[in-house]
């Protein structure tokens, strides 16, 4: 039954979640059976020696006579954390209906709000600075247009996305492979830092669980569940990415990926899952469309669209005309200075490459733009 748990029964699901070898399938099949953590928890050392296996009967024995419910429950919630049972009227309703729900959840932060659609990015850690601009592209405007990112906080295309919403000022949650304390990669701790400030971190790992190889596939399924929709941006053929794709269609959640090239390694995946019939996303538009009326007056930004992007406007407005047109030539791929020169002359302005290398030298120390050998690509922050 749903219900408000106690900080009582929240420390009994706490200590039941704590003994080894009561797997989450174990965990949700004594509660359908003794009801209440309490009740499972009463279970006599001859009952427990009939139900359990031998190494899971001593844990639950031991635990029994140590455990301090009390103090253990306490040191969790110095972190930071707290714990939400499957049965707590605060567990996320699109998780609660995924094959194989997590029998808990440890949270530092907030939870996504079910009543709002949300969207996890998920893609390459080692994505290209094609990936990094889409994937930046996407995590903004979709927070702006307030829809909740979801993501798995790993470095490349996931990390991305969510600073992108962050740094909007806009909500979203990361789901770890540890417990929630531990921010990995450390490399976004960042990331990290502003999740737990606007947004949260989720995990199904009690606290003192390390980072391990292992957890992260399966965490992969509460990214998905979380979410009402999964988009792909950058991924090999065989990836991570793909167990994501794969545990969101056993959870009938729509998949979309951002098309690529054919002769990029990176975007096989992707293009194969288009081929499969997932839906293309050629901008964000192709997601906020799919939620037309749901996202409206939602408010989970902290400050309007006009002021977001108006720094960046003041910049290219302060450049001058031959950077502006330098920067309109330029794109996300590699380009050298004399196809600068070429485009720029179809729009009839006709300098010397000399002139352009200048510019082009000027710009790069300003920041706009990154030198990739004697080619040049706009600078992605």
């Amino acid at each position: 039954m749903i219900t408000k748990m106690t900080d009582k029964e929240l420390m009994d699901h706490y200590m039941l979640n704590a003994i080894n070898g009561l797997g989450k399938r174990k965990i949700h099949a004594l509660l359908q059976e003794y009801k209440s953590a309490s009740d499972i928890l009463s279970i006599s050392d001859k009952e427990a020696d009939k139900i359990f296996g031998p190494k899971t009967a001593e844990s639950f024995k031991y635990a029994k006579s140590h455990w301090d419910k009390e103090k253990e429950y306490n040191k969790m919630l110095d972190l930071g954390i707290r714990i939400i049972p499957y049965d707590d009227e605060s567990f996320p309703n699109k998780l609660r209906t995924i094959p194989d729900p997590p029998s808990c959840i440890y949270v530092k932060g907030k939870l996504p709000d079910d009543n709002l659609p949300s969207v996890s990015i998920v893609g390459a850690r080692m994505c290209s600075e094609y990936g990094r601009y889409v994937a930046r592209q996407f995590g903004l405007e979709l927070a702006q247009a307030g829809i909740q990112i979801i993501s798995g906080m790993a470095m490349g295309v996931d990390g991305i996305s969510q600073k992108a919403a962050l740094k909007a000022g806009c909500p979203s949650y990361g789901v770890l492979g540890c417990s929630p304390e531990f921010c990995y990669p450390d490399t976004n701790q960042d990331i990290y830092d502003m999740l737990c400030q606007n947004g949260g971190i989720i995990s199904e790992y009690m606290p003192g669980t390390m980072p391990q190889a292992r957890l992260f596939p399966q965490r992969n399924r509460i990214i998905s569940g979380l979410s009402d929709i999964v988009l792909v941006i950058e991924a090999r053929k065989k990836s991570g990415t793909q167990i994501t794709v794969d545990m969101a269609l056993e959870q009938g959640k729509e998949i979309f990926a951002v098309p690529g090239r054919i002769t990029d390694r990176l975007s096989d995946g992707c293009n194969d899952l288009i081929r499969q019939g997932a839906g293309i996303a050629l901008a964000p538009e192709d997601i906020i469309s799919c939620f037309t009326g749901s996202i409206q007056e939602s408010g989970i930004c902290k400050h309007t669209g006009s002021s977001r992007s108006s720094g960046s406007n003041v910049r290219y407005q302060s450049l001058s005309p031959l950077e502006k047109s330098v920067l309109d030539a330029m794109d996300i791929y590699p380009i050298s200075a004399s196809e600068i020169a070429e485009k720029l002359e179809k729009d009839n302005i006709k300098e010397p490459v000399s002139v352009i290398l200048q510019t082009l030298t000027m710009m790069q120390i300003s920041g706009l733009i990154e030198n990739q050998g004697s080619y040049y690509i706009k600078k992605i922050k």
